[in-house]
């Protein structure tokens, strides 16, 4: 993170955070059950910024960064693969220090980028505001 956090982004992660805990919904998009985009949605949607519902038109929205954990910033939206091939089948929040936010099979959390299977995985970086 070589410039100072955007104040919008830092809320965005901010908002994000407050949901660690929150369950796993298949299209859930509040605070009773969130998908993967849906956190993402719910926490740009605080502040005003419509994105679309889903992760693979979430990971064409913004501008395109190098999905490397020196370049990425808080509040950039990340792209993982399945493992087949370079399409987006999930996304998280980069939070900052290596680490994202994510809403997975065990609900919100914050996983690293440090572990190697979402270093295999991460395929794409998005920046909403800059």
């Amino acid at each position: 993170e070589s410039q100072s956090e955007h104040p919008i982004a830092a809320g965005v992660v901010d908002v994000a955070l407050e949901s660690i805990g929150t369950p796993y919904r298949w299209g859930g998009s509040g605070v009773n059950g969130f998908d993967c985009s849906g956190l993402i949605q719910y926490a740009y949607g605080r502040f005003g910024i419509r994105l679309p519902r889903v992760s693979g038109d979430q990971i064409r929205s913004g501008s395109a960064v190098d999905p490397v954990p020196s370049l990425l910033r808080p509040g950039d939206i990340l792209g993982f693969s399945d493992g087949r091939g370079r399409t987006t089948s999930h996304v998280g929040l980069y939070i900052g220090r290596s680490e994202f936010i994510h809403s997975g099979s065990d609900g919100v959390r914050v996983s690293t980028l440090r572990n190697p299977y979402w270093q295999r995985q991460l395929v794409a970086a998005r920046r909403i505001v800059e």
